[in-house]
C-alpha cells in the first residue's frame, strides 16, 4: 500500500510540474481503492501541502495577499460545513458522486477549457468559489474552478501561480487540521501522508528533468481520459 501511495504522488507530482495541474485528481484515481472517499480526500490534501509551500516560496514575492485573502473565509467556511456533512452521507452515494464528478471534469477539461483571462462577474465569481469549496469537501479536488478565478484575477503568469499555491496552501494546511480533529483523519493515515508528500516532490523535480523532452498537449490529453475513466469506474464498480 505504501508503494502504490508512493508511486501515486510521484505521478501526481511529474503531472502538475509538467502541465502545470492535476495533482490532486491523479491522486484521488487510486486513494480511493484504499480509503472511503472522505478519508482519501484528507491524505490528497495532506499530500499536496508540501507542493503547495514550494510553489508559495519560489513565487512569494509575486503574490498579492488581498486577492488571495479574499475568498479564503467563504471558501473555508462552505468546506468546513461540508466537510462536516460529508461523514453523515452513505459511502456508496458519495463514491456515485465522486464518478460523476470525475467525468464531469474529465469532459470540462477535454471539450470546454479554454485558456486567456476575461471578466469575471460577482455572480460568476461566488459560483466558483462555493463549487469548489464543495468539490474540495467532499473529494478533495477544489482546484480546477479556484485555477480558473485565479487565472483571470491576476495580471500575469507568475501573480497567478504564486497566489493561487498561496490559497491552496493556507486552505490545505487549514482543511487538514480540520479534517484531523473531526476524525476524518487520523494517527493510521499519516505515515502514508509522510511517503506521499516526499513523493509528490520528487514527481515535480522529475518534472524540470523531463518537461522539455515531453509533449505536455498530449500528456494533459492523456491524464482527462484517465480521469474519465476512473469516473466511470467509481460509478458503476
Amino acid at each position: 500500500m505504501y508503494a502504490a501511495v508512493a508511486f501515486t504522488a510521484l505521478l501526481a507530482g511529474l503531472i502538475q510540474g509538467i502541465a502545470g495541474f492535476g495533482s490532486g485528481p491523479v491522486q484521488m484515481m487510486t486513494y480511493p481503492l484504499y480509503w472511503p472517499v472522505p478519508v482519501a480526500a484528507a491524505v490528497s490534501v495532506c499530500v499536496s501541502v508540501p507542493l503547495n509551500l514550494n510553489m508559495t516560496l519560489s513565487y512569494l514575492k509575486e503574490i498579492r495577499w488581498k486577492k488571495v485573502l479574499l475568498p479564503i473565509v467563504p471558501y473555508m467556511a462552505v468546506c468546513s460545513a461540508a466537510i462536516s456533512f460529508s461523514l453523515s452521507i452513505e459511502q456508496t452515494l458519495i463514491k456515485r458522486l465522486f464518478g460523476v464528478f470525475l467525468i464531469t471534469l474529465s469532459v470540462y477539461y477535454m471539450f470546454f477549457s479554454r485558456g486567456g483571462r476575461r471578466k469575471l462577474s460577482l455572480p460568476l465569481t461566488a459560483a466558483y468559489i462555493l463549487v469548489s469549496a464543495l468539490c474540495d469537501a467532499f473529494f478533495g479536488i477544489g482546484g480546477p474552478l479556484m485555477v480558473i478565478y485565479f487565472l483571470n484575477k491576476t495580471d500575469s503568469t507568475k501573480e497567478y501561480l504564486g497566489s493561487a499555491a498561496a490559497f491552496f496552501l493556507i486552505n490545505g494546511v487549514y482543511n487538514s487540521v480540520f479534517r484531523l480533529a473531526g476524525g476524518i483523519l487520523s494517527a493510521a493515515e499519516l505515515p502514508f501522508v509522510g511517503v506521499g508528500a516526499a513523493a509528490i516532490l520528487a514527481g515535480v523535480s522529475l518534472a524540470h528533468v523531463f518537461a522539455k523532452k515531453l509533449n505536455d498537449a498530449l500528456i494533459k490529453k492523456a491524464v482527462y481520459v484517465m480521469i474519465g475513466l476512473t469516473g466511470i469506474f467509481n460509478l458503476f464498480a
